[in-house]
């Protein structure tokens, strides 16, 4: 389901770290879509987050965004940075209690038999240099590869079960 990246290091720059994850989900796209297009649906298949609510005025497209309250504690804010209806979502982590230069990631949705195939590839990178990149590579990495995970698997659930999302 998910795969880490092993970055190396140019010239003693910290490079980013890239993750992939994939899931078939047993619905159309346009179903899947609907749930993805709704931001604050994140808090209904993603185990971490207690609670979504925009952060925008806007609700979807480039610019609209969200803040997202943590489980167990601590908060993040994230935005749309490419919006392709019905194809892709493109989103960036803006502000956060966590030790990131960066985090963005992209979620495409393809046809896959009845249902849809979601890919995402994330990039990352952590602050603090040669520090940062130790607590990468023995903590964050992994961690938030699985973090990924269970997002995925949630999202597929959320939307077999019959998922209703506002838009």
């Amino acid at each position: 389901m998910g795969q880490a990246d092993r970055p190396g290091r140019v010239a003693g720059v910290q490079a980013m770290t890239q993750l992939q994850h994939e899931i078939h989900v047993d619905a159309p796209p346009e179903k899947v879509w609907a749930v993805l297009a709704d931001l604050e649906a994140v808090q209904h298949y993603n185990p971490g987050v207690k609670h979504a609510k925009y952060a925008s005025t806007l609700r979807e497209g480039v610019g609209a965004s969200r803040h997202c309250d943590l489980k167990p504690k601590g908060w993040v804010k994230e935005r749309v940075i490419a919006w392709e209806p019905q194809k892709a979502v493109s989103m960036e982590l803006y502000e956060s209690q966590w030790p990131l230069k960066f985090m963005r990631w992209r979620t495409v949705l393809a046809p896959d038999g009845a249902g849809t195939r979601i890919t995402q590839q994330m990039e990352y990178q952590v602050k603090f240099g040669f520090l940062g990149g130790l607590l990468d590579r023995l903590v964050m990495r992994h961690k938030l590869d699985q973090t990924v995970a269970e997002v995925f698997v949630g999202l597929k659930r959320f939307i077999e079960a019959g998922a209703k999302p506002r838009n």
